[in-house]
């Protein structure tokens, strides 16, 4: 009698759990229950033919995800079941605005380089998101995950999210597209990709005139802007997208990114020979840096002095700067402290200490190696000690067979000037004039291009 009462109070819950399953469907039925079945598919990496097997056409499970037919309940069902997705991911009472504003809290610790912090948010929201199905949350969870990995340089991770978000673009709103291209911009420009870069901040600084952005994140996105222009050698925009960024740091009263924003001013005007403008911006920043108390503006702000220094051939207080810029630089800026070394590396071949240079070039090749990136750094360094060896004809092969066909490929016109001038110039040297020559014309070019641009 026992084994009947069970049966049938097992039916009894079957059919309330088939009943509710019913009424939710219902409920989200049309675009919002496809939206939520396309989101889990490709969150499982399902292809459209997996996931509809058995169950529908490939055709009619593309027009169920984008909102295109009625759906039938037990086929809703059936793909709900296949791809995992538990019933309580469908209820109602989601407080989105809340959850949203969650989201947006991780995203100003990320901003703010809290790393420990915004580990601790991105473990809780992960499981907290864990059972959500709403399209539009969870696209902007996913798209601040990416910031999250840029920020702890987990690499790795980014280009999967990014695969995985491009085949969502149909989900997105406009702020969602906008953050798509913000951040791919942003992992192409720290990959040392900067043409695809800016042509990612190119679209995200489109559709910042179409939707509300804080003034925190518009200047953002022209801080990042001009960094990458002025990796591009594009001054005249690195300086209107430099100032744009100050003018609303300043606002804020934000004075650790005014004082990023002096330094990249000062790198536009040193670069233009407004070398007296250039050292106002820079010992802005290091006044800034001493109110801060902020080792790393510091670290900058000195480097950039040094920068200015060699740039005047004042070469030995060129090297005191880029020494006491190295003091300040956290152990984990290794691309800050490369770039302080193979300064000191320029001045001392200036200076024609051979000895120094090959013992500082050798500390930052060791650094690259352990790091297994910096691919530009890498070659500058490697350059420079066939010139302190002066090694021409492994000189010439490697600028020939390895560094300059990397700047092509990479469409990046200022280095591909700058080795094609020194190779011409090796070239000469061996009077090879024929060849020495077409090097010249490539730098030329390249040169012409960077004006243009």
């Amino acid at each position: 009698m026992r084994g009947v009462v069970g049966t049938f109070e097992a039916y009894t819950l079957a059919k309330e759990v088939a009943s509710l399953e019913s009424e939710l469907i219902q409920i989200l039925k049309g675009s919002e229950v496809g939206k939520t079945i396309k989101l889990h598919r490709l969150n499982q990496n399902r292809t459209l033919e997996e996931t509809a097997q058995g169950i529908c056409s490939i055709s009619y499970l593309s027009k169920i995800e984008n909102g295109l037919t009625k759906s039938s309940e037990e086929i809703v069902q059936l793909l709900l079941h296949r791809l995992d997705i538990p019933v309580e991911v469908l209820e109602e009472g989601v407080d989105e605005e809340l959850l949203e504003q969650e989201l947006h809290e991780w995203y100003t610790v990320i901003m703010h380089r809290e790393t420990d912090q915004a580990t601790e948010l991105y473990v809780k929201l992960k499981q907290k998101l864990s059972t959500l199905s709403t399209p539009s949350i969870l696209a902007l969870f996913k798209l601040y995950e990416v910031r999250y990995h840029l920020l702890m340089r987990h690499f790795s991770e980014v280009p999967v999210l990014l695969d995985k978000l491009e085949r969502m673009q149909d989900l997105f709103e406009e702020k969602h597209q906008y953050y798509y291209m913000k951040f791919s911009g942003l992992y192409h420009n720290m990959q040392e990709r900067l043409r695809e870069a800016q042509q990612y901040y190119k679209k995200a600084l489109a559709l910042a005139h179409q939707i509300t952005l804080s003034d925190s994140e518009r200047a953002d996105l022209y801080f990042i802007s001009a960094i990458n222009e002025s990796s591009l050698q594009n001054v005249t925009l690195s300086l209107h997208y430099a100032r744009l960024a100050l003018n609303l740091y300043t606002v804020q009263f934000d004075f650790k990114r005014s004082g990023d924003c002096q330094i990249l001013l000062g790198i536009c005007y040193k670069r233009i020979h407004q070398f007296e403008q250039a050292e106002q911006c820079f010992q802005l920043a290091v006044k800034a840096a001493g109110n801060l108390q902020s080792s790393y503006l510091k670290g900058i702000a000195y480097h950039n002095l040094g920068s200015l220094h060699a740039a005047l051939k004042h070469h030995e207080k060129a090297i005191d700067h880029f020494e006491k810029s190295l003091v300040f630089k956290d152990n984990h800026n290794v691309k800050g402290k490369l770039t302080s070394i193979a300064s000191i590396v320029e001045s001392l071949f200036e200076l024609s200490e051979r000895g120094r240079a090959l013992e500082w070039i050798d500390r930052g090749l060791i650094m690259i190696e352990q790091q297994n990136n910096f691919k530009i750094l890498r070659y500058y360094f490697q350059v420079y000690k066939y010139r302190v060896l002066e090694d021409l004809i492994s000189l010439e092969h490697y600028l020939k067979e390895t560094v300059i066909p990397y700047f092509i490929d990479n469409e990046n016109q200022f280095y591909i000037g700058l080795y094609c001038e020194l190779l011409a110039e090796c070239l000469q040297k061996h009077k090879r004039y024929k060849d020495a020559c077409y090097y010249l014309t490539l730098a030329n070019e390249s040169y012409k291009k960077l004006s243009i641009t």
